[in-house]
């Protein structure tokens, strides 16, 4: 049972998937969570309000700067959606297949625009051969390609994608110096290990 219509929770999970995985305006995509909210990646931990679950992201995209995410499928029950994403990095040789690893993310719609809780699943090993393939690739074809973020792949679910010549800035887009990235879940200075 649920306190708000599936209409309003579809478009709210519109707005959250086109400002985070989508735009990639991580800051603005924090502020769709409630203060008390609890983000939780089953690898990274859990993360606590808009201003961790934005230092998560933008520490952790910011490293991984090739990486995008297509919606391959969601489902609404009550205030509850669970969505799987494909994880995406474009091949340097644009004749081949991207890069990929799925995720599956379970969130809690909270009312008034906003989400009180995100829960993630991949499989590390996935995302591990994933970076490998990639980053062979790279070092074969184009040492320069993440930094290029090439965006080519976004599935079939057609308002979960850009506009036609959109060109990715992600938050993190030139602070650099501010958000520093994150390569190991060692490094990280926030939120919880569990």
């Amino acid at each position: 049972m649920s306190n708000f219509s599936r209409d309003e929770v579809e478009a709210a999970f519109r707005h959250y998937f086109l400002t985070g995985p989508v735009m990639e305006d991580w800051i603005a995509w924090s502020r769709l969570f409630t203060d008390d909210a609890v983000y939780f990646d089953h690898y990274y931990g859990k993360f606590r309000g808009p201003r961790e679950i934005e230092m998560f992201l933008d520490s952790t995209m910011m490293y991984g700067r090739q990486c995008y995410t297509a919606l391959e499928w969601y489902n609404i029950e009550g205030d509850r959606i669970v969505w799987k994403g494909l994880n995406l990095a474009d091949h340097p040789d644009e004749t081949q297949p991207p890069f990929s690893f799925p995720s599956l993310q379970i969130i809690h719609y909270a009312g008034d625009g906003k989400w009180k809780s995100e829960e993630d699943w991949w499989i590390q090993s996935e995302m591990v051969k994933f970076a490998k393939g990639y980053a062979r690739a790279c070092r074969e074809l184009d040492p320069d390609h993440p930094n290029k973020m090439s965006r080519r792949h976004w599935g079939d679910i057609e308002w979960a994608r850009p506009p036609a010549g959109h060109v990715p800035r992600p938050s993190w887009w030139g602070r650099e110096n501010e958000v520093p990235p994150v390569k190991r879940v060692e490094e990280m200075t926030f939120g919880e290990r569990v």
